[in-house]
């Protein structure tokens, strides 16, 4: 009998919660007929896991490409670049295609004669020169711009061949010429078809910047400068928002009379010396590894600070004194080897 006593207790609680389930009914029928009030629905709390839930963290942007032009500080183009040895003595001109360079690069060579290094990346005009040989201060100073940029040249001494075939650039040597000019300053190449050559890279960060910059309206005014390299004497004119410029006194045109016009000059102070790994004991190359005073002219106005560039394949950066980057304004830029 020990074992009933659990089971009389369970009936009669069963008998206890039958009898209040039929009184609640009765409740809810009450009224003749009539629904009783229906009671107003409690609000639901949210779950803990509603609330202690961490939200959902936005991705992070991916880092984008620069809108501008590397070489430029216009529209981005993505495209190779190549640069171009151009003759710079009297007998050479005119010559044809300089204005449309993005860049051009002035430096000494033997006899303190002068030679440019025209560099193409946004504009691939169909006649460039006159060409001429390739010199060792080409093969510092281009890969700059590329991981392997072309170079067209017509010619080179044996050691320069051999120090072009060590680096990076690409040899795009040219040799077709223009009749109605005296050899040998009659080599003129066709960028047009020259782009298309394989394996000459595309562009790549060089260090300069582009861009507005309030550091102009503050900074000494300069609308006309004149810098001597070797023998040569390269002078610039601002008017009408560009520079116009000038060699040894004569203005700078294109073969169909077009003026050369410049946005930035940018005078780098660099050391020349006797090069040691070319045929000539004549020839020159420019330091351009290092670092130095720079005076870079835009706007009509100049900013003297410090350039520095620590590898052959590296950027190159310009510095105001405050050690702020100086913006260069978009167009073309004249880069001056000075030393």
């Amino acid at each position: 009998m020990i074992g009933a006593k659990p089971t009389a207790h369970r009936l009669r609680c069963a008998a206890v919660a039958l009898g209040v389930g039929l009184s609640l009914a009765a409740a809810g029928c009450s009224g003749h007929g009539e629904p009783g009030p229906t009671p107003a629905a409690r609000p639901s709390s949210p779950s803990p896991s509603a609330t202690s839930a961490t939200p959902t963290p936005k991705p992070k942007p991916s880092p984008s490409e620069p809108a501008s032009d590397p070489l430029s500080g216009g529209k981005k183009v993505n495209g190779p670049v190549v640069g171009v040895k151009i003759d710079n003595v009297a007998a050479a001109r005119p010559q044809a295609g300089v204005h449309q360079a993005d860049m051009v690069v002035v430096e000494r060579v033997e006899g303190n004669l002068t030679r440019l290094l025209a560099i193409y990346h946004t504009r691939w005009p169909k006649r460039v020169g006159p060409v001429r040989s390739a010199r060792n201060t080409d093969i510092e100073f281009l890969p700059m711009f590329s991981k392997s940029p072309g170079l067209v040249f017509s010619g080179a001494n044996r050691k320069v061949l051999r120090q072009l075939r060590r680096s990076p650039i690409r040899m795009i040597p040219r040799l077709t010429r223009d009749n109605s000019r005296i050899a040998p300053h009659n080599v003129f190449v066709d960028l047009n078809t020259v782009r298309k050559v394989k394996g000459v890279g595309k562009q790549q960060s060089i260090g300069l910047t582009f861009g507005k910059s309030g550091q102009w309206g503050s900074a000494p005014r300069a609308t006309s400068v004149t810098i001597p390299v070797g023998v040569d004497r390269f002078g610039f004119r601002y008017a009408k928002g560009h520079y116009r410029g000038t060699w040894n006194g004569r203005a700078q045109v294109d073969e169909n009379r077009r003026p050369v016009t410049v946005d930035n000059i940018v005078d780098l102070k660099v050391k020349y010396h006797k090069d040691t790994r070319s045929t000539s004991n004549k020839s020159y190359v420019a330091d351009t590894v290092g670092k130095g005073t720079a005076v870079v002219y835009s706007l009509g106005h100049k900013i003297t600070g410090t350039w520095q560039r620590h590898s052959t394949t590296g950027p190159m950066s310009l510095k105001t004194s405050g050690g702020k980057n100086i913006r260069l304004a978009p167009g073309h830029t004249w880069i001056i080897l000075d030393g």
